[in-house]
Formats: structure tokens, sequence, C-alpha cells
């Protein structure tokens, strides 16, 4: 015989898991952005005046991450320009592919922080 409202606490159990496991992921990533991403950008960009450098910048919620630079320039410097003759001087996709792993390392340390 089932118990009555088990269906609804099982449900209720998923939900609470999803939303412990999203502001996990949300407090990891601010970190990422500020302690690993951002700083990686800032190393390898190319600076002539720093306003590239200093628009460098990301933000987290609890689906997903955002790193961005908004320079009028950014995007210019980082893909290059055929029309332009300008070389790609990449430094968003190298940043991010040194530091992506400690994303993951940054989310399950602070899910263990979280079950102690």
């Amino acid at each position: 015989m089932p118990v009555v409202g088990m269906d609804a606490l099982i449900r209720r159990i998923g939900s609470i898991k999803r939303a412990v496991r999203e502001e996990i992921f949300e407090e990891a990533a601010k970190e990422w952005v500020e302690q690993d991403f951002k700083p990686m950008a800032k190393q390898l960009v190319p600076v002539r005046t720093g306003e590239l450098r200093d628009s460098i910048d990301g933000t987290a919620n609890p689906q997903q991450v955002r790193v961005f630079a908004d320079a009028p320039h950014a995007r210019v410097t980082e893909e290059g320009s055929v029309d332009r003759n300008i070389s790609a001087q990449p430094y968003m996709k190298p940043a991010f592919e040194k530091t992506r792993r400690k994303l993951s390392k940054r989310t399950r340390d602070a899910l263990r922080r979280r079950l102690k």
C-alpha cells in the first residue's frame, strides 16, 4: 500500500537537491571568475592603454557562468580581422582553457564543505 504524499515528498526532495546544487555552483563559479579566470585573462591580454584589460569581467548565476570583455576592440583582439588585416591575439579562450578545471574543483570543494 503506497504511503500518502510520498510522490510529493520525493518531488520536494528533488527540488531541494537542485536548489542546493545550483547555489553551490553559483558560489563556486563566482569565486572562479574572480580568483581564477579574470586574473589569467588579464595576464594574457595584450596591453596598450589598459582599457581592454580593465574591461574583462564575468558573472555567474545558478545555471551558467558568463565571461566577457566589453572594450570596443575586445572581439577584434581575440579573433582578429581579415578585412582590417589584424592578427588574432586570443586571451579569453586561453584563459578559459587554462582555468576551467579549477571551476570543477571549486564546485566539488564547495559541495564537500556544505556536506560537512
